[in-house]
This record gives C-alpha cells, structure tokens and sequence, in this order.
C-alpha cells in the first residue's frame, strides 16, 4: 500500500504536481540522510548529499519496475560512495602531492648546505692564498663578479687577475 502511495505522488510530480515531491521528500529526507551519514560519517556531508538525492531524483524519472523507495535508497548509496571514492582519490592525490613537495624542500635543503659548506671550503682554500690573491678570487668565485668588475674593485690591471683566477 505504502509503495502504491509513493509511487502515486511520484506520478502525481511527474505530471506537474509540485507538492506532491513535497510530501515524498518530508518522507523520507530524514531516514535518506541516515542511511548516507551512516556510510560517509559526515554529518554536514550527509546533508549536502541528500540534497543531491532529491535532485537526481526530481531531473531523472525512476524506471518503472522499481518501487520509489528502492529507487531513492539506490540513488542515495550511489551517491554517497562516489562521495567516498572521491575524497579517497582527493586525499590519494594530496599525499602524493605531499610528498613531492617535502621530498622538494629536502632537496632544496640539502643544496643550500652542500653550497654553504663548499662556500666555506673555497673561504677557508683562499684564506691561505697570499693577499694578493685572496681578494680577487673571493670576489671573483664567491661573490660571482665578473674580471673586470673584480679588476675596477682591486684598482688593478684586468688582465693580471683573469690569469691569476683561471
């Protein structure tokens, strides 16, 4: 009797009568969203997904052979695990994206302290060279000038420190 009523108002919608969604969706929207919470464990979700119910309901014409009930719960399940494998994949895809972004900044890291410590090991090889040479290979190495920019900082002659630094 039950599924007779339900599949009359449904009827009773499809032929353009808006209040009779009205009194299927008062129906069953709170034992829907139960059934959806219960699979996704989101309350808030579970609301957003019922609403998506009704709507699919409303835009598609249940078959025939299925009573509106069944039709309801079928489209309800659907929904909420396409809600599931979605986030799974969203989640799937941040941690991957995660991942290549730590595994990034570890690399950065490990080349900024490899540079930092052959910067120290070229301050500490030209620290031993005699004065007139440790200025110009600091600025020339560490400093990355150019020969001449180094030559006019030294006040000296360009052509003495490009062979000195080769």
């Amino acid at each position: 009797m039950e599924k007779d009523l339900d599949m009359k108002l449904y009827n009773e919608y499809l032929s353009g009568e808006k209040s009779a969604f009205e009194l299927l969706y008062n129906k069953y929207k709170d034992r829907i969203q139960y059934f959806i919470f219960n699979i996704v464990k989101d309350y808030e979700k579970a609301e957003d997904i019922t609403q998506e119910v009704f709507i699919y309901i409303l835009q598609n014409k249940a078959r025939e052979d299925y009573s509106f009930k069944y039709y309801l719960y079928l489209v309800a399940k659907s929904r909420a695990y396409n809600y599931i494998n979605t986030e799974k994949r969203r989640t799937e895809i941040n941690d991957k994206y995660s991942l290549l972004e730590t595994e990034q900044i570890q690399k950065d890291i490990t080349d900024i302290v490899i540079k930092n410590e052959t910067e120290k090991e070229i301050t500490e090889a030209i620290n031993m060279l005699d004065d007139k040479y440790r200025n110009a290979i600091y600025l020339i190495k560490i400093e990355e000038l150019s020969y001449k920019e180094t030559a006019e900082i030294l006040r000296t002659k360009y052509w003495k420190y490009k062979s000195a630094c080769s």
